[in-house]
């Protein structure tokens, strides 16, 4: 290539800077997205296992319905060259003076699941005290060097040698991804709210309650690959053949410790039997007594032993899923801004192609080959997708990973992700890129390339109008004036600028649809969950059955206005490829009396349900998770028991967590016992926060009272987290703004460029310039409005599938979009459109009317 070559591609450059720079633009909005969104799931997953390998996260963990003790220990120790191991004792209170489920653990011995220290430090001292960070978010008040008092039921306060303490630091665990939930319990409410920390020897009990395992094999596996997920199957195997036989011993070693307690009783009873005659009534009770206990004795069965992996703690598996749902959504939504990108690129490189006709024509006949002419057409438009590809890379990956990855941030106790450059993506498109411009270049070129010098050195010939079929409407159309016709001809003469027009348009349009109705489906939730759904102010939860001193208790509130008796409990549905759920379980009372505290209907018909003796009504999210139709069975796990199968009669609207309501006979029949009715769905007459908390603490001073949950207190933190979403919604409308700006404003432009002898035609005739721009404006305008048109009905199924892939497990978006939600975007286009052609207008206003008219014929 000659140095005037060269010479020839910087002129053509310079000369059509708006052209070049749109193309840089709408490359770099594809790559940007393509590459950023693409390399999100990455990031978030890398991120993770760092932390993991960090922290030392366990692989395992094993409980057992009877404890563990130093001889389940032991065993461990004997594999100590494949696993590491710590002891963990804890005990679960219910907090009587703020309402509130704690764990209280010693700090372990060992280097398993290391702590992060958010502040303060770890207990050096007895009276020391370490707490969840998730505790200063739930009680502000508590700050370091602040004193912490354990204060539950007196049976329980006898378990520790102190009850008293000074806050000394603030920590994350890396068993509590999540930053709200911290799993199951037996004690309250069935939820734990936070974690607290201290120096061994604080707990009187010897039994140890969880043995965290690292298995050396699984050191340096990337966490949720398949190899790591087999590895995982071996092990748990290859862990319970080492405890198997620990059950049948602690089974007896738990009967030696009954019957040694039981001597003393015996030995007393004996002696009575030689003191005074067989039928003696006392005798006989005694010796009925000591039978009772022997039976009971002999009955006691081997322990359970309960083994689970990572996927037990809390946010472990959900993170994992969050991540998948971020690369679902890599693989459908930045290959449809870059679809649009390409169509754009098209329509470009064809006006560019026509524009430089006569210059290809003149390098033929001075000698040029076909490859060296076309060589300035790749040249240009491989510049130009390089330098977009270039920037879109580096915006994309450095901004939409650390962006995607802070709003998943409000959720996830983990470090900020460290961005990756993925190579593989990053080829692939700059390949995109290339094809849009170069591919394009070539293909339209190609039939001028093969034209004599001669044809390409005159002016093609415009194209052929037609008789259009409005024309043989002849009452619509002779009632257009004459700019009205010349629209209409000019639409539909140029057929493939009116199609790239309203696809870029409509998809732009989609995505703002899809943006603004995320919002929609996020702020219905909380209006449809509890004041549509839920029409209960607070959840009381007892130790037992209702007492009368309690119902008393509960009805002389100044609050109250009504109450349903429930049961109410914490259970897990398991199921092999599928995250473990915690649901909640209702059970009423009165089943008759439920649907004035909650509407059980169907989400889309509206139509109620009630409860039946026949199967459950649960949840439409969890139907959908583990794919459950009416009449199918879900296994659902009360505590340590085993899993019993539940029959689905009804799969009812629900929005936050999951579900499961049971009449008392069902639950009866599937469970083999009577429900204890441990809990009060409870109205209130008015709805003050400072009132509700003081109902709280007054009733809780009730003696049987175990927690009391505020539906206000729920709502607001269910759904802080997802204020975040409002920055994805930004992202969304921003990103589809400005692809529209450079949508609209390059077609706008080849529009212009290409009919330059006919605007100036008519400014000859006497066309003022607010009339030029409305002849291009009127077409704008059509185009517009067909792009809005089938823009909202694309932006309906961009939305679904959003949604779709975007929902986490405890939480089902509200499906519709709010028709003023279309209003917002159909403005927002329709704005850019107006300020392309207010652009348009200025520059139409430049017109050089005798070089524009002045040409080769």
């Amino acid at each position: 290539m000659t140095k005037s070559f060269w010479k020839m591609l910087w002129r053509e450059i310079g000369h059509s800077k708006a052209r070049f720079i749109s193309i840089i633009l709408i490359i770099f909005l594809g790559v940007a997205f393509y590459t950023g969104i693409r390399a999100t799931g990455p990031d978030m997953l890398q991120a993770a296992t760092d932390y993991y390998a960090d922290q030392n996260l366990a692989t395992n963990s094993v409980q057992s319905t009877a404890g563990l003790t130093k001889n389940d220990l032991a065993v461990l120790h004997r594999h100590r060259s494949q696993v590491t191991y710590q002891a963990v004792k804890y005990l679960d209170v219910n907090q009587l003076n703020n309402n509130q489920t704690v764990r209280v653990a010693e700090l372990p011995h060992g280097t398993l699941n290391r702590l992060t220290v958010v502040s303060g430090h770890l207990p050096r001292h007895a009276n020391e005290i370490v707490l969840d960070q998730q505790a200063r978010t739930l009680q502000p008040k508590l700050k370091l060097g602040a004193t912490y008092r354990i204060a539950t039921t007196h049976q329980l306060n006898r378990q520790f040698h102190r009850r008293t303490f000074k806050i000394v630091g603030f920590v994350n665990s890396p068993r509590y991804i999540e930053k709200t939930t911290r799993g199951v319990t037996t004690v309250g409410k069935g939820t734990l709210d936070y974690f607290a920390l201290v120096k061994p020897g604080t707990l009187k009990t010897s039994i140890i309650s969880r043995l965290d395992i690292g298995f050396k094999n699984l050191r340096g596996v990337t966490p949720y690959t398949a190899r790591y997920n087999r590895l995982n199957r071996a092990n748990t195997k290859r862990l319970k053949s080492w405890l198997k036989p620990q059950a049948k011993q602690r089974q007896a070693q738990l009967q030696r410790q009954a019957r040694a307690k039981l001597a003393p009783t015996v030995t007393k009873v004996q002696a009575l039997a030689q003191q005074v005659p067989a039928n003696t009534p006392m005798l006989v009770k005694a010796q009925a007594k000591v039978k009772r206990a022997q039976a009971q004795i002999a009955g006691i069965q081997q322990p359970t032993y309960l083994f689970s992996g990572r996927a037990a703690n809390p946010g472990y598996s959900e993170y994992h899923e969050n991540t998948q749902r971020v690369v679902a959504l890599s693989t459908v939504f930045p290959l449809f801004f870059i679809a649009i990108a390409a169509l754009i690129c098209l329509t470009t490189m064809t006006r560019m192609v026509a524009e430089l006709r006569v210059q290809m024509g003149t390098l033929k006949a001075l000698g040029y080959s076909n490859t060296a002419i076309g060589s300035e057409f790749i040249l240009y438009g491989g510049l130009a997708s390089l330098l977009g590809t270039l920037l879109g890379v580096g915006f994309g990956v450095n901004f939409f990973p650390r962006f995607i990855a802070q709003a998943y941030g409000s959720m996830y106790n983990l470090p900020a992700i460290n961005v990756q450059y993925i190579w593989l993506d990053i080829v692939v498109a700059l390949v995109i890129a290339l094809a849009c411009t170069i591919g394009s270049a070539v293909a339209v070129s190609r039939v001028d390339l093969h034209s004599l010098p001669a044809t390409l050195m005159q002016p093609k010939a415009p194209k052929a109008g037609k008789t259009l079929w409005l024309e043989h409407w002849h009452w619509f159309w002779h009632r257009l004036n004459f700019n009205h016709k010349v629209t209409l001809r000019n639409l539909f003469r140029y057929k493939q600028r009116l199609l790239m027009t309203v696809l870029g348009i409509a998809g732009c349009m989609a995505m703002m649809i899809t943006g603004f109705g995320l919002k929609d489906s996020i702020g219905d939730i909380s209006v449809k969950q509890f004041n549509q759904l839920w029409h209960y102010d607070a959840i009381v939860v007892r130790n037992g059955n209702q007492t009368a001193k309690q119902e008393r208790a509960l009805r002389r509130q100044s609050l109250y206005q009504d109450d349903l008796v429930v049961k109410q409990s914490q259970a897990t549905v398991e199921r092999a490829g599928v995250a473990n759920q915690t649901v909640t379980l209702s059970v009423p009372q009165h089943p008759q009396q439920l649907n004035r505290f909650l509407v059980l209907r169907n989400r889309q018909s509206h139509a109620a349900y009630h409860l039946s003796n026949r199967g459950a009504i649960i949840d439409e999210k969890l139907a959908k998770l583990y794919d459950v139709k009416v009449g199918d069975q879900l296994p659902v796990k009360l505590g340590n028991r085993t899993a019993r199968q539940v029959r689905v009669t009804a799969i009812a609207e629900n929005y936050v967590n999951h579900f499961i309501y049971l009449s008392p006979s069902y639950y009866q029949q599937v469970f083999g016992a009577k429900p204890v009715y441990n809990g009060n769905l409870v109205q209130f007459t008015k709805h003050g926060q400072r009132q509700q908390n003081a109902f709280a603490n007054d009733l809780l001073k009730t003696a049987g009272m175990v927690n009391v949950t505020l539906l206000s207190t729920e709502k607001k933190n269910n759904f802080q987290m997802l204020d975040t979403m409002d920055l994805v919604v930004i992202i969304f409308v921003v990103a589809a703004g400005a692809l529209a700006l450079v949508v609209l404003y390059n077609l706008t432009n080849i529009n212009v460029s290409e009919r330059i002898r006919e605007l100036s035609t008519i400014k000859v005739l006497g066309f003022y310039d607010g009339e030029v721009t409305m002849y291009i404006f009127r077409e704008n305008l059509i185009l517009t409005g067909l792009g809005i048109f089938f823009g909202c009905f694309l932006g309906n199924w961009l939305h679904a599938y959003i949604l779709n892939t975007a929902e986490t497990d405890s939480l089902m978006f509200s499906p519709g979009i709010h028709w003023v939600s279309y209003v917002y975007a159909a403005l927002l286009t329709l704005a850019f459109s107006l300020l392309v052609m207010w652009i348009m207008h200025r520059k139409l206003k430049r017109i050089n009317m005798l070089d524009a008219l002045s040409s080769v014929d």
